[in-house]
């Protein structure tokens, strides 16, 4: 039994609270144009994404995590980077259109390749999580294993903020909409880095792991 359910307080979940907390200052300082599409903070967001992928990435590496949990671990990195190409307006934002815009998706020559393209990926991605059983290391991870609580807690919160910005504020951010939408999903976005720099590289979620003592028919049990 796990007595330490949830783990509140780390370095990355420290760090995580304080981008949490100046993204709302920095929405009433920085200038709009700063959360356009392709603006300072969406290429921030791109370069936190692209950071939780390496870190995930390295947990094939970490010898102190089960065979099982390594791969879970690595296997989240897809997610990230395809919401890296989503950030990216899955390549538009290196197609302006000369109006300060970008060309449509269908009107670039990989347009009709990027959602067949998409769909292959996530039917392969969740085709390997079934097939080498990583289901069956997420189930009893999320019930018993130590949980970075105020990581989740702000991932939890700053997406939901995020989508309340861009849906229902009306007019409330003016026309610093966007500049606020955009700093809450960096936040959301720096959540999952310091999520998964805590249950990858932070020893304190390793106590529960699982005995993997032998194998049997080359599988590890």
């Amino acid at each position: 039994m796990n007595t330490h359910r949830f783990r509140w307080v780390t370095p990355a979940s420290c760090l995580c609270l304080a981008v949490f907390l100046v993204s709302i200052s920095l929405g009433w300082l920085l200038p709009a144009e700063y959360g356009s599409e392709n603006g300072p903070i969406e290429w921030l967001q791109v370069v936190v994404l692209g950071v939780a992928a390496l870190v995930s990435i390295s947990a094939l590496f970490q010898t102190g995590l089960s065979p099982t949990r390594r791969r879970l671990f690595a296997w989240t990195s897809i997610l990230w980077l395809l919401n890296i190409a989503r950030e990216l307006s899955w390549g538009r934002v290196f197609y302006p259109n000369g109006t300060g815009g970008f060309l449509r998706l269908k009107d670039i020559w990989f347009g009709p390749y990027v959602y067949p393209t998409i769909a292959i990926i996530l039917v392969a991605a969740f085709g390997y999580f079934f097939a080498k059983g990583l289901h069956r290391e997420l189930v009893p991870w999320l019930k018993q294993g130590t949980l970075p609580a105020l990581d989740c807690v702000i991932l939890i919160v700053a997406a939901l903020t995020a989508d309340m910005i861009e849906h229902r504020s009306g007019d409330l951010f003016g026309v610093k909409i966007e500049l606020f939408e955009e700093l809450g999903e960096l936040a959301a976005y720096v959540a999952i880095l310091c999520f998964m720099i805590d249950v990858v590289l932070n020893k304190q979620f390793r106590h529960n792991q699982p005995l993997y003592v032998f194998k049997r028919r080359g599988r590890w049990i």
